[in-house]
């Protein structure tokens, strides 16, 4: 008869026991007490477990993942289902962030798109002969922002390239709307996480570099113990700068950037991408 009693394998097995077992022992010891007594006990007796569905229920809405054991996760969906598209008003959210309020990393590279090319960036627009209009591809190649998201396809393409495996983009952790990433790729085994930060010449101060850190952080701190170490993270660094000075402080940024991801416990990747191979890797004109 014993051998058919399973072991306990999850925190809601734990608490489904500590529940009954309260009550059984609350309904046993209540007539033994004295009546001056009975009436608060009774009252604790309504209560407490009032109290435990609550609590109960804040922990499954905050973090229904702790609820779950590790064998919970054995199977090769384990990763994928803690993640879903990512709400377009977050995603736009997140990329303002990044993308704005970047100082003078910008500066050099932006275009009006109304009264042509920035003399200053260095690459010319090519404009449609027929109308003399910037075109929209040139528009996204020559200004900050455009480069910006194109880096993030870019790293994407070349990533899904070379560990030969699906990096879906865009996508947020269940439950954690605001929780979003680039891009994510679920193993049977771990989780690939990637975060794209573009450049033109390294000025990315360490407080605009912390966020990316800390929303991996967030996010393994939602897996049990056994799958936080399967988290991995790649921070890409993207740059168009040519000249040496502008390149060699980028290289700087890559080592700032190493340095940071050594005061967090998952396993970081920092890699350094040249904008104008990925470009030619990738055919983009």
């Amino acid at each position: 008869m014993l051998k058919k009693i399973g072991h306990i394998k999850n925190p809601l097995t734990v608490i489904a026991i500590f529940a009954g077992l309260a009550e059984i022992s609350g309904t046993v010891i209540l007539p033994l007490l004295e009546t001056g007594v009975q009436n608060t006990y009774v009252w604790f007796l309504m209560l407490f477990p009032t109290f435990l569905v609550a609590v109960f229920f804040f922990v499954l809405y905050k973090k229904h993942h702790v609820l779950y054991a590790p064998t919970d996760y054995r199977d090769d969906e384990s990763f994928t289902r803690l993640f879903q598209s990512a709400p377009i008003g977050e995603t736009l959210r997140k990329r303002g962030v990044e993308l704005d309020d970047v100082g003078g990393d910008a500066v050099a590279g932006e275009i009006d798109v109304h009264n042509g090319p920035n003399p200053e960036n260095g690459r010319e627009a090519r404009a449609d002969p027929n109308d003399g209009v910037i075109s929209a591809a040139d528009t996204l190649k020559n200004s900050f922002r455009g480069n910006g998201l194109l880096a993030e396809e870019l790293v994407t393409a070349k990533l899904t390239k070379e560990f030969r495996i699906v990096f879906d983009k865009n996508l947020a952790v269940k439950g954690h709307p605001k929780l979003v990433f680039d891009a994510v790729a679920t193993l049977r085994d771990k989780a690939i996480v990637v975060e794209t930060r573009f450049t033109r010449n390294g000025n990315v101060p360490e407080e605009r570099l912390l966020p990316h850190f800390d929303r991996v952080q967030e996010f393994s701190s939602t897996l049990p113990v056994s799958l936080q170490e399967k988290v991995e993270f790649i921070f890409a660094i993207v740059t168009d700068a040519t000249e040496p000075s502008k390149f060699a402080q980028v290289k700087r940024l890559v080592e700032r950037t190493t340095a940071i991801a050594a005061n967090y416990s998952f396993k970081t990747s920092v890699r350094l991408f040249q904008m104008g191979e990925l470009e030619r890797e990738f055919s983009v004109r």
